[in-house]
Formats: C-alpha cells, sequence, structure tokens
C-alpha cells in the first residue's frame, strides 16, 4: 500500500516549479474544478440530471445533485475508489461551489494546520465533519442504483441536457464503438463470461483457434470480460470527445442490435437532424439498421469495407452502373447488374485500383 501525503506550501511548489524539479501534476486544479461547478451549477445543469436520476432511495438524506457531483469530482481527479473521496475534498473546487456555509478551509492558529469543517446535510450527527458527506454513502447509492436504469438515464435524460445547452456541433458527426472490458477472473463480475483472445486482445473463436499455428498458440489465452457499447460525437477537428449513450453487456453479447437501439433512442430523445454523420466499424454491417438510419432518421452510416466483401462489389457495381447510365444520356440503354458488375471486375484488373 502506498501512502502519499500532501501539504500546502505554496513558496517550495513555486520554487520546484522554477528549477523544473517535480515529477507530477494534478490535472484538475482547484481553479478548473471551481469554474466547472460553477457552471453547471449556475446553468441548473445539476438539478435537471438529479431531477431524472434512477435513486434508489425513497428517503433523501443527501441531495442527488451532490451525490452527481461528487462523482464528477472524482472522475476529474481521475479516481475511482469512494475512499479517497475525502482526499478529492481537500482540493477545494467542489468546496467553493459549496460555500463558506455548507463546507470551509480552517487553520489551527497554533499549529498551523488546515483543515475542512463541514456542516453536512443533516443534524443527525454530533461530531466534526471533514466532508459534506460520508464517502460510504456515495459507495451504497451507487451500489444500490439499478445499473440498466442508469445506463437508459444516461443515453436519454442526459442527452437531453447536452441538447438544452447546446453541445451538439451542427456537422453532426457520431463514432459508434464495442470495446471489451477486462476484468479480474472472478465470477463474482456478474454477467461476465470467459473469452479465449490473442496476444493483441482480439478474441478467437474456436475455428480460427484450431487454424494457428502452435507458436501462436501459446499465446492465446483466457480473460474475463464485459463488452461496452458506446456512442461517441465529436467534430471534424476532433477538438472534442463526448460519449452520449453508454450499455455494458456479457463479453460475448453481439453488439450490433445494442449500438442500433442506441441510435433509435438517441434520435428520439434529441430529434432527427442532430445525428448526421455515423462512423461504425464492419462488426455492425446490417443492411435493415442501415436502410433504417437512412430512411428514418435522415443519418448516413459510413463503415469501410475490403474489397473481398459482397457488399463492396455490390457498391462498386452500382457506381459503375451508375457511370454508365449517365453516359447513356437520353439513350434507352438497359444496363443489368450482372453487366455492370464485369465492368467493375475489369476496370479493376486493368487500373489495379477502381
Amino acid at each position: 500500500m502506498d501512502l502519499v501525503i500532501f501539504e500546502e506550501n505554496k513558496p517550495l511548489i513555486l520554487q520546484a516549479l522554477g528549477s523544473g524539479e517535480f515529477d507530477y501534476i494534478e490535472s484538475a486544479s482547484e481553479v478548473f474544478e471551481t469554474g466547472f461547478f460553477r457552471f453547471i451549477k449556475a446553468r441548473a445543469i445539476l438539478n435537471k440530471l438529479a431531477e431524472t436520476y434512477p435513486s434508489p432511495r425513497k428517503k433523501e438524506e443527501v441531495p442527488l445533485w451532490f451525490y452527481i457531483s461528487s462523482n464528477l469530482s472524482m472522475r476529474l481527479h481521475g479516481v475511482h475508489s469512494f475512499n479517497a473521496f475525502p482526499l478529492v475534498v481537500r482540493s477545494r473546487g467542489l468546496l467553493n461551489v459549496l460555500g463558506l456555509k455548507g463546507a470551509q478551509k480552517v487553520t489551527h492558529p497554533d499549529t498551523g494546520d488546515v483543515t475542512i469543517a463541514c456542516g453536512g446535510f443533516n443534524q443527525t450527527n454530533h461530531y466534526d465533519r471533514e466532508a459534506p458527506c460520508d464517502q460510504d454513502f456515495l459507495r451504497k447509492v451507487s451500489k444500490d442504483t439499478d445499473a440498466d436504469a442508469l445506463m437508459r438515464w444516461f443515453s436519454t435524460d442526459v442527452a437531453a441536457v447536452f441538447k438544452s445547452q447546446r453541445a451538439f456541433d451542427k456537422e453532426g458527426i457520431f463514432i459508434g464503438d464495442a470495446s471489451y472490458l477486462f476484468v479480474p477472473d472472478n465470477p463474482n463480475y456478474e454477467g461476465s463470461v470467459k473469452l479465449l483472445f490473442d496476444e493483441n486482445n482480439h478474441p478467437v473463436s474456436e475455428e480460427t483457434y484450431k487454424k494457428m499455428t502452435d507458436d501462436k498458440k501459446t499465446r492465446c489465452q483466457w480473460r474475463r470480460c464485459y463488452k461496452m457499447v458506446s456512442l461517441l460525437h465529436t467534430n471534424r477537428t476532433m477538438e472534442f470527445f463526448f460519449f452520449v449513450a453508454l450499455k455494458v453487456l456479457p463479453g460475448n453479447a453481439h453488439e450490433s442490435p445494442v449500438l442500433y437501439e442506441q441510435v433509435r433512442q438517441f434520435v428520439e430523445t434529441v430529434g432527427k437532424g442532430v445525428m448526421k454523420r455515423l462512423i461504425l466499424d464492419r462488426g455492425f454491417l446490417d443492411g435493415t439498421s442501415i436502410s433504417t438510419c437512412k430512411k428514418d432518421y435522415g443519418i448516413d452510416v459510413l463503415i469501410p469495407v475490403r474489397r473481398n466483401m459482397d457488399i463492396y462489389q455490390d457498391a462498386m457495381a452500382l457506381f459503375y452502373r451508375l457511370g454508365l447510365l449517365k453516359r447513356a444520356g437520353s439513350r434507352d440503354q438497359e444496363v443489368t447488374p450482372s453487366k455492370a458488375r464485369g465492368h467493375c471486375q475489369a476496370g479493376e484488373k486493368a487500373t489495379g485500383n477502381p
């Protein structure tokens, strides 16, 4: 176990920075964190999120907006363990938003030690607090929240908040993805499965494993995992990335139906015209779903394909067919798909690069 102790000594820090004597700098500064929470609290974003959050509690002793903001604060600091919450509170970013009534830093007149004094949100405790709420409260609320309801809330209500804040770029570029989440080999991870992966963490089917050399087989290993299907928003210059939908599934579940269901939920939540281009990989090839995205939602789906795939041959045949029809002009020239495919293949042989 590593023990890390922080001491507030601004002159020492400035001297160390000036001489380059530092090993680590915290990414979330007090000024940045304070500005972030003041923005989302002043714009009533926290209240909107709390109103729709699928709370597992009937009685609300600690406001839900504080539970959400506490989680956000830990993520800003790259912390995932709730035991670290008291340390995160000491960064003052969240405390500055609460104000002096909710929490403040006090300095001992004799020793000069800086401690936290918090009043809390109820009168049941009669001891000094160093955080507005106990870290165990955050852990229990997180554990008791229904996972499916939480992911549905994020994919619908949170997306609606993004729209109300005009967070979506006008070009409407989104990326769909499916990634494996590896966990320790413990069956207590509910819904997880064990799959065989190669040295590059790509799943290996039984048929593929039989065709491998003995050397490659030895590099494969069984790993317990989940699969995360996500919908990400960005712009052409990739200045930002943020998730608008998320679903965690067993590692052997198929991602395609889940992704297109996320697209449907997103369009129903924010309306048509927000998502205009959807970039996917080959694992999401589904003619019916792609057609629905285009016809019903007005979304152009972009998927890279290989030359040996049937869909590539069909697309190139259609391309040549349209070209022949254009050259035919007003003449009634019938061009069948088989003829067009013949032109397509002939063009590839002649040029080597269609």
